[in-house]
């Protein structure tokens, strides 16, 4: 899920970015530092933006930079657990198939790909239901919910874990055809 924060803050600017707009000198600064930052409240900032700095700033013995009090806001990403989620197969092993689901990704473990046995093919890095011969690749995209993730207290990459096993999950491409099913029986 995104959420949006407001953020306190004090902004050092460095000596290069003198001649620059104080409030573009600060986004600068800002998204330098926090723009792919793992925070364990907020989740993964994905966008800084809304800089508004006091333009009378303190300047530190011994540092050429100016320090100005700011606020900002962050646009941050932090999955739930029970979260549906869409993204992209981008990495497959064994074990298991990576699923980009924006600025992160997540774990599909093969035991939750189908409610079926499934095999790995290493030719094609796919994924294949023994039993009805479905194929999940590197490529497709899919709709997985989120059954775990693990944020560490600072920095470090969050660990998503996902599942396909639930109805209406899965490659897009069978979710579709299940709808279409579903209507013509209705009518």
């Amino acid at each position: 899920m995104y959420k949006l924060y407001r953020v306190k803050d004090v902004v050092r600017i460095p000596p290069e970015l003198f001649g620059v707009d104080l409030e573009e000198a600060a986004l600068r600064v800002l998204a330098d530092r926090y723009i792919g930052y793992v925070d364990p409240e907020m989740g993964i900032i994905v966008a800084v933006f809304n800089v508004k700095v006091e333009r009378e700033g303190r300047i530190l013995p011994g540092d050429g930079a100016t320090y100005h009090d700011a606020t900002y806001e962050v646009l941050a990403f932090k999955p739930g657990v029970r979260e549906v989620v869409e993204g992209v197969i981008v990495n497959a092993a064994r074990y298991g198939a990576w699923v980009n689901i924006g600025p992160v990704e997540g774990l599909v473990h093969i035991s939750q790909m189908m409610d079926e046995h499934v095999r790995f093919d290493p030719q094609r890095r796919a994924f294949i239901g023994e039993n009805s011969g479905r194929i999940i690749e590197v490529g497709d995209a899919v709709r997985a919910r989120v059954v775990s993730v693990s944020i560490p207290p600072v920095g470090g990459k969050p660990r998503i874990q996902l599942t396909m096993r639930q109805p209406y999950l899965g490659k897009l491409e069978w979710i579709e055809k299940q709808r279409e099913k579903e209507a013509k029986q209705e009518s």
